[in-house]
């Protein structure tokens, strides 16, 4: 969440180009909230963070910019509700 677009897309592909095939990336990071009150506490990230960096986080978008990268089985594992908002655990695996 602290990175813009571009280089949260140059980041992945870059985790994806070392990591050996049948090896798998685990990213803890800030996730689609579960609910309103999530929302309302993640807000406060939002501001200290910036809104560039960490829209695509509330809006849901990177398990789908991890697949973009080559990944394969992309999962979100969990959530957790926080006093910051909702984290989630993501999970995907090389294949080639």
């Amino acid at each position: 969440h602290h990175l813009v677009t571009s280089d949260k897309h140059r980041a992945l592909a870059e985790v994806h180009r070392v990591l050996r095939p049948g090896g798998q990336v685990h990213i803890a990071d800030w996730g689609r909230p579960t609910n309103v009150l999530m929302r309302l506490l993640f807000y406060q990230i939002q501001l200290f963070d910036g809104f560039a960096t960490t829209q695509e986080n509330v809006d849901g978008k990177l398990p789908q910019y991890i697949h973009n990268a080559g990944f394969s089985d992309v999962q979100v594992g969990r959530y957790f509700n926080t006093v910051f908002g909702t984290l989630a655990l993501y999970r995907a695996s090389r294949i080639h």
